[in-house]
């Protein structure tokens, strides 16, 4: 059966009023921030026998760059094509970063500690929760046009 108009018109409602093709958007920057993170820790470990610790954050911040520019020229871009200068997203986007680290580590530590929660549900609610509230900092303040 083929879609009427007046369903598609409602499908595209809901896509624009909840932003989804943004939120898609912030879900591609994350994951080719995260295969950047990985690819170079695997590869400054593996090939340049740097020692694991360094090799990690070496990608974590090669990562960290891909969600910076990824985030401001691809998700939360506005219809001119920027959404401000970059001395003003640079600082919030970092504050946001480290606040994710923060919600991570913290909610981690806390589910683990005083709820015993499993440890891969806790991986999985960390995994879900930290860039969900990253995505609505980076949007109504770090990103806001």
């Amino acid at each position: 059966m083929i879609l009427q108009k007046p369903y598609m018109a409602r499908l595209v409602d809901l896509f624009e009023k909840y932003n989804v093709s943004q939120i898609l958007r912030y879900g591609v920057v994350g994951i080719c921030a995260a295969m950047t993170h990985a690819l170079v820790a695997f590869t400054v470990f593996h090939i340049l026998t740097i020692a694991p610790t360094p090799s990690n954050f070496s990608g974590f911040v090669a990562g960290a760059f891909i969600s910076y520019f990824g985030s401001y020229y691809f998700t939360f871009k506005n219809a001119n094509g920027h959404n401000g200068s970059h001395t003003r997203s640079l600082p919030r986007f970092a504050l946001v970063w480290l606040i994710g680290i923060a919600i991570n580590v913290g909610l981690f530590q806390t589910l683990l500690s005083l709820y015993a929660v499993p440890f891969a549900l806790n991986v999985f609610i960390a995994i879900v929760l930290t860039p969900t509230a990253q995505y609505l900092m980076l949007k109504f303040w770090a990103f806001k046009n």
